[in-house]
């Protein structure tokens, strides 16, 4: 059992900072690419107009 504790801990602590990394990157990607946001390159449309 005391073996089994710091195995215990050094995997939660990889698993977090896995967890944390992922979300680093996927908040890094969304800044670089924000959703909606006109990207360089997309050519910016106007909505359509509402049928009268």
């Amino acid at each position: 059992m005391a073996r089994l504790i710091p195995v215990i801990l050094i995997a939660l602590a990889v698993y977090f900072w896995l967890r944390a990394r992922r979300k680093t990157a996927a908040y890094m990607a969304s800044y670089e690419h924000p959703a909606g946001g006109n990207r360089e390159g997309d050519e910016r449309r106007d909505p359509p107009a509402p049928a009268a």
